[in-house]
């Protein structure tokens, strides 16, 4: 199955909803709670707006497929708060976005920029984040790496590698099992709405 087919799964599931764990004041203890979650879909711009931005995006098919049929998508999104574990912003957010992954970057001298940045930083689409994090999604436009999609994570200036292309990044974020379960709860916190616990995903369900 496709990433795209796999997202498109993703959408579809019934009562999805994360099992957590808690964290904070008042200590938890052993209790859990279950957070609903929903995935938030902007639709795309009118054709006439899109065509010139996805002509842009030729060279990285799976790219413009996405935006061929989506506008921006927020995923597993808390519908007791304001947090999501992935926002995947339209054409008009790729801006702001790169300005406030930049701000990481201002204080660095040219040897740490050369030291911890990728020689493909300043021709990269910075397309989505971790919400509330500092992390921020990256997909290089050319040279050896064009269309690979990579995470910035601040702590420790990592660029890891979400999929070798935008379709395996798909897959990436709508296949729900541990290890993405283990990187949600990193960043992504859930609310029952009533306390100040912080509640972190542990395990993933949906109805049939």
């Amino acid at each position: 199955m496709s990433g795209m087919a796999e997202f498109k799964a993703l959408l579809a599931r019934k009562n999805q909803r994360f099992v957590c764990r808690g964290t904070g004041s008042p200590d938890p203890g052993s209790k859990t709670f279950v957070a609903h979650v929903e995935h938030r879909i902007e639709t795309p711009p009118s054709p006439s707006v899109r065509e010139p931005f996805l002509k842009r995006l030729r060279h990285i098919p799976e790219l413009a497929t996405f935006y061929e049929q989506y506008g921006s998508a927020r995923l597993y999104c808390d519908t007791n708060g304001p947090d999501a574990a992935f926002f995947i912003g339209d054409a008009d957010d790729w801006g702001a976005l790169k300005s406030s992954l930049s701000l990481w970057f201002r204080d660095l001298s040219a040897e740490e920029k050369g030291r911890y940045l990728p020689e493909w930083i300043d021709a990269c689409v910075v397309f989505g984040e971790i919400p509330m994090s500092g992390n921020y999604l990256l997909l290089p436009m050319s040279g050896e790496f064009a269309g690979h999609v990579y995470e910035f994570e601040h702590d420790g200036f990592e660029f890891i590698r979400r999929g070798r292309n935008f379709d395996e990044f798909l897959s990436y974020v709508s296949t729900v099992d541990d290890a993405l379960i283990q990187d949600i709860l990193c960043h992504t916190r859930y609310s029952d709405g009533e306390t100040e616990i912080q509640w972190m995903a542990d395990k993933y369900e949906f109805d049939e």
